[in-house]
């Protein structure tokens, strides 16, 4: 899903209120909560690797760093992608400097398009995974410009079924500021046969959700803006719906913007001040550090912000979680097609899906009534 342009400036600074509201000492309060979180263990750590271990690794053809797979591209091989929306008609910026040998992989063919933008069936992911030269054993590392971005490829890759997908912590900037060597153009990619078992658990659809709201069973985690969660905006310049699912409890903001999920120089924060700013908010964790008390749903507007909740829980070891990635808008609006509609979505008309909705005013993140 696409962002209402010039909206990042404002969703940073309610970002920034947001965490200061979670942290009762103030920025004192958060710092030690920070060092605190520090201590937390990552039970995943191999799913965030950083800039040195893919040039490490593709530098090498014996091997990655540890004895791992040697780099190239088929099965078995290390697949690095770059994760970008490319409108239609312009040129990527991929073309003008990537990390060497790695393939673009465009959200556009992972989604159903404009102004849906919601997953595409199983068997076209993994038509285009495979087109991108990816096979279910291959270890694939995804990075980004938009750190959301490469969060919603990653969970796409992990959902149709690639065995070992990590992201590269800082995405490309963090590739370029390390020094490292840049490739242009688009290398030619060698297509190879995809066909796995994909990881159901790890998607919620809009049947799974309607039956969580229904039962008030589990938590809903909202990743999305204030004012989003508020029902002050849809967020997005398409999308007329506002509000939230009912019953949802608001995480913070984990857009690029923010501060909450990653940093301003685009790395990821540290899993353990993450899931302090989840406890502050009622998501515990239960007898066993796998699982939370309930059941977790993430969701955003459509799957990338939710993307990047889910990979921090991932990292954490997080066994009960989902990504709800048709999110707000496949929660709040069908999309008819209609060559006489005009208004947000020329050609399309849209029409509420009749799922409960909240939207009683919320001017700050608050605890959910369900725990």
């Amino acid at each position: 899903m696409r962002r209402v342009n010039g909206m990042n400036d404002r969703w940073h600074v309610w970002g920034v209120m947001a965490l200061l509201a979670a942290c009762p000492g103030g920025l004192t309060g958060c710092r030690q909560g920070a060092e605190n979180a520090a201590a937390v263990a990552v039970a995943r750590p191999e799913a965030l690797v950083t800039p040195g271990w893919v040039h490490e690794a593709l530098a090498s053809r014996e091997g990655g760093p540890g004895g791992e797979r040697p780099a190239g591209r088929g099965p078995g091989r290390l697949v690095v992608v770059e994760a970008a929306w490319v409108r239609p008609g312009e040129s990527p910026a991929y073309e003008h400097g990537h990390v060497p040998g790695a393939v673009l992989m465009n959200t556009e063919d992972l989604e159903n398009g404009f102004p849906r933008w919601q997953l595409r069936p199983l068997e076209e992911l993994q038509h285009v995974i495979g087109r991108a030269g990816i096979a279910p054993e291959s270890t694939v590392v995804v990075y980004g410009r938009s750190t959301i971005a490469a969060a919603r490829v990653w969970w796409v890759l992990g959902y149709a079924g690639v065995a070992d997908v990590r992201m590269m912590d800082g995405g490309f900037d963090a590739w370029r500021e390390a020094g490292y060597d840049v490739e242009t153009g688009r290398p030619a990619v060698e297509a190879v046969p995809f066909a796995a078992p994909p990881r159901t658990g790890w998607l919620a659809t809009t049947e799974d959700v309607n039956q969580r709201v229904a039962a008030a069973d589990g938590w809903l985690g909202d990743v999305r803006s204030v004012e989003e969660f508020a029902g002050r905006t849809s967020g997005y310049r398409y999308l007329e719906a506002r509000g939230r699912l009912p019953g949802a409890v608001h995480l913070g903001d984990a857009d690029d913007g923010s501060p909450l999920y990653v940093t301003r120089d685009g790395r990821l924060r540290p899993p353990g001040e993450v899931l302090a700013l989840w406890q502050r908010q009622g998501l515990v964790r239960g007898d066993d550090p796998r699982r939370f008390q309930r059941d977790v749903v993430f969701y955003c507007g459509g799957g990338w912000r939710s993307s990047l909740a889910f990979f921090h829980a991932w990292r954490l070891g997080m066994e009960n979680i989902r990504n709800y990635s048709d999110g707000w808008a496949g929660w709040s609006t069908q999309y008819v097609a209609d060559p006489a509609a005009g208004g947000s979505t020329p050609g399309w008309r849209q029409v509420p899906t009749g799922h409960p909705v909240d939207s009683t005013p919320a001017g700050t993140p608050r605890r959910s009534n369900r725990g």
